[in-house]
């Protein structure tokens, strides 16, 4: 098949989508449909990086996947709740993006790419330990959907939101490497402590 980008996106968005809207009441559909925009941004920002464009398109909308087999629909969240289940969903996400790339659709990926979209999934969430260009700018996608408040309203209430915010500044904010992402992370920190702290007077 001639390979188009967007024709990709469709088929992911056609299979992978529907479960993550029952996943997290929906927020991981809106989070995965963020991540894919801010990752584009950066990509576009970074010519000199080189990335594999179709790579890491894949890995962001299977990334979190794995929470679909994990999470009720309308289960309450906090911070503890969804740090233990990172390990588990990285690992079911990467069981599902494996045997999706089995279909026949994806015929025009190489062995190397389909094994790199599979790992990216399998250590997106590994942040001690992530240190490839493509893993780390994957993960400053996600964390700049995971900052912003303005798309999407924040499932954490303000005590869980002031645990994310520290092990988003000691671990993940440090590793970023863009300078793109850097300074949207600045801009989006301020929001959200602003959004937090008007939510904790309520």
């Amino acid at each position: 098949m001639n390979f188009d980008l967007n024709n990709l996106e469709e088929y992911l968005k056609e299979k992978i989508l529907p479960d993550l809207e029952k996943s997290r009441g929906g927020f991981d559909k809106i989070h995965t449909l963020e991540v894919i925009t801010w990752l584009k941004q950066i990509i576009d920002h970074n010519p000199e990086l080189k990335l594999d464009e179709t790579v890491l398109i894949i890995a962001a909308y299977a990334h979190d996947w794995g929470y679909a087999d994990i999470f009720r629909d309308g289960q309450v969240m906090n911070f503890e709740i969804i740090e233990n289940a990172k390990k588990l969903h990285m690992e079911l996400g990467a069981k599902k993006i494996e045997k999706l790339l089995d279909d026949n659709f994806f015929s025009f990926l190489s062995d190397a790419q389909k094994s790199r979209c599979i790992h990216l999934v399998s250590v997106h969430d590994k942040k001690f330990e992530i240190k490839d260009i493509d893993e780390l700018v994957l993960m400053e996608a996600d964390m700049l959907s995971a900052l912003d408040v303005n798309s999407s309203k924040p499932v954490l209430d303000v005590e869980s939101n002031k645990k994310f915010m520290d092990a988003m500044l000691a671990t993940r904010i440090p590793k970023f490497i863009t300078e793109f992402s850097k300074s949207e992370a600045k801009r989006l920190i301020q929001a959200r402590e602003y959004y937090f702290k008007q939510k904790g007077k309520k």
